[in-house]
């Protein structure tokens, strides 16, 4: 077999998947079902990535189970959204019903039976070539797994929009950090999906040209991914951190509350604004926003309050975010140490982590928003008027 640039850039993909899967199933974090969905996704990969070393070393010698391979490019999809369910969701479990993600393979497969499988099984000598080679097959086969990858790629997106919704009425941690990193992978993906559609498109045209460079970019970019990956798996082995599943944003909340209130639905409001004073006292007194891991749960605890009332409180009676409301207070802290300092040499690396926060990215962008300015000018005018 002739080595091409694709062929070559399909190599390093496998081989750096490979690397990855052994990295996932032998992690301290094996297993979670995030791990070996994400594993199960990239060996899928493989299969598809290599299709050509499938076409020449499999196919001619053993057709049918060529294709059977070939047809869990179906489950490619599938898999990717079950590995964001898992690492979305900290309880979430493979069911039976997960099985139904397999149905538009085992419904292709079976569609097969008459126009391949069967004509095969009665002639082994034909050729497979010659039965897969109508246009309508190959079109109908792209057009099916194109349609699947979007209609999945609209649940994933709606999933990550509820994952970040809760992420910042509930938590003040990094938790936030590993949503970013999540719907940047799924963006990327997404985008090499779009590509490999205009691709696909000008396969069934007349334009052979644009069809290569098309080609070559996804290769290049799926390369790139999954290097990118391997990278940042490395650095950091627990990737994801979920949420329960029974946790619902606070608009969702609210509208079960106009639903089974019957009297004024601003007189059941009333009483969260008693929990706020609470609240506000609390954070003043004993500032528990310095404990960077501090979640509404653990806030609401601290107060003796339901989470789910305190966390109504603070995303609609405060109108802001969790996430907000602490940094807020981590913001207003940091500034009264940079202002009332005498030590010259205390650096923003120092403060950010007094404060409650653990990064220095986080920390920038909370303070540049408070204050229109970034901790180290706020530091440095702060020292001038103390001169």
């Amino acid at each position: 077999m002739e080595l091409n640039f694709l062929n070559i850039a399909s190599l390093f993909y496998i081989f750096a998947s490979l690397i990855l899967i052994v990295f996932l199933l032998s992690s301290d974090t094996r297993g979670r079902l995030s791990n070996i969905m994400l594993s199960l996704y990239l060996l899928l990969t493989i299969q598809d990535n290599g299709s050509q070393f499938t076409s020449i070393y499999i196919y001619e010698q053993w057709p049918i189970i060529g294709m059977l391979i070939s047809q869990t490019t179906f489950l490619i999809i599938p898999s990717l959204y079950l590995f964001v369910k898992s690492s979305v969701y900290s309880d979430f479990r493979l069911r039976y019903s997960s099985l139904l993600h397999a149905g538009p393979m085992i419904i292709f497969n079976l569609l097969l039976i008459p126009v391949y499988y069967k004509p095969l099984i009665d002639n082994p000598e034909q050729n497979w070539v010659d039965l897969v080679s109508t246009a309508y097959f190959v079109k109908l086969i792209y057009i099916s797994i194109h349609t699947q990858i979007f209609v999945y790629y609209i649940f994933i997106f709606r999933m990550l929009l509820k994952y970040r919704n809760i992420l910042l009425e509930n938590y003040a941690s990094p938790k936030l950090d590993n949503y970013k990193w999540l719907f940047q992978f799924i963006s990327i993906l997404f985008f090499a999906e779009l590509i490999a559609t205009v691709k696909n498109i000008y396969r069934f045209g007349d334009n052979e040209f644009l069809y290569s460079v098309f080609v070559v970019i996804v290769n290049i970019l799926v390369v790139i991914i999954i290097f990118w990956l391997v990278i940042k798996a490395l650095k950091k082995p627990e990737l994801f951190i979920g949420v329960n599943a029974n946790t619902i944003p606070v608009n969702q909340m609210i509208k079960e509350i106009e639903e089974n209130t019957d009297d004024n639905f601003d007189e059941e409001l009333s009483g969260y604004k008693e929990i706020i004073k609470k609240l506000e006292n609390h954070m003043k007194v004993n500032e528990p926003f310095m404990d960077s891991s501090l979640s509404v749960y653990d806030l609401a605890k601290q107060i003796n309050v339901p989470s789910r009332d305190l966390s109504i409180a603070i995303n609609h009676i405060v109108k802001k975010h969790f996430f907000d409301y602490v940094n807020e207070y981590r913001i207003k802290k940091a500034m009264e140490i940079f202002k009332n300092t005498n030590d010259e040499k205390l650096t923003v690396l120092e403060v950010l982590y007094e404060v409650g926060f653990n990064s220095k990215s986080s920390f920038n962008t909370a303070f540049k928003k408070f204050t229109g300015t970034t901790p180290s000018e706020f530091k440095k005018k702060a020292s001038n008027s103390a001169a």
